[in-house]
């Protein structure tokens, strides 16, 4: 467009809707720029502010959705907030691995740590502190998170649907047995059990 010619109407509403903010400041300045199109720049002044209060209210009213869906599946499910901290959660393959080489122990026993796999009341409280310490939280954390229910897994073999069910909780004593542990691993979990 060269300098002579008269900007249509389509133009400056069009530039007046990409305006990063469309506020009376904008508007009046575009109302003193172009007098002759003030009908049309108020028209869509008005209608970009109903669009955006319109905004507004849809994000306010899914929040208000979903915190009413959420308060309905605690309801149903009768989800209690003081559900213990996982202290897996925030562990990445890497830090997992890395983990359990620290403790000296195989990422199959891990896992099984991980999972709930292990019945809470045959780990020693030794190895409980360990962990702990390992992981940067207190025993309790530990201690809370294994007794709390086991975690679902997900059966999706290629023969079978998909499938939920419950780990089933196996004894220390047969976790170290059953892990891919080395003697050595074996020797040194067998000789934390609380006596």
């Amino acid at each position: 467009m060269n300098e002579n010619t008269i900007p249509s109407e389509e133009e400056i509403i069009l530039a007046f809707a990409v305006e990063p903010i469309h506020d009376r400041k904008t508007l009046e300045r575009y109302l003193s720029e172009y007098p002759e199109y003030s009908e049309a720049l108020v028209d869509c002044s008005i209608e970009l502010m109903l669009d955006t209060n319109q905004r507004k209210s849809v994000a306010d009213s899914m929040e208000e959705t979903v915190e009413n869906a959420w308060q309905r599946f605690q309801t149903i499910m009768n989800v209690d907030d003081n559900v213990p901290v996982n202290p897996f959660a925030k562990i990445n393959p890497t830090s997992f691995k890395s983990l359990a080489k620290r403790l000296d122990i195989s990422n199959l026993f891990l896992i099984r740590l991980r999972d709930r796999a292990i019945e809470p009341i045959t780990i020693p409280m030794r190895f409980i502190e360990r962990i702990a310490t390992e992981m940067q939280v207190t025993a309790d954390t530990i201690s809370a998170f294994f007794n709390s229910s086991p975690s679902l897994t997900l059966n999706n073999s290629l023969r079978t649907s998909f499938e939920t069910k419950v780990v089933t909780q196996i004894s220390f004593e047969e976790a170290i047995e059953s892990s891919q542990l080395t003697e050595s691993q074996k020797n040194m979990l067998k000789e934390l059990v609380d006596k």
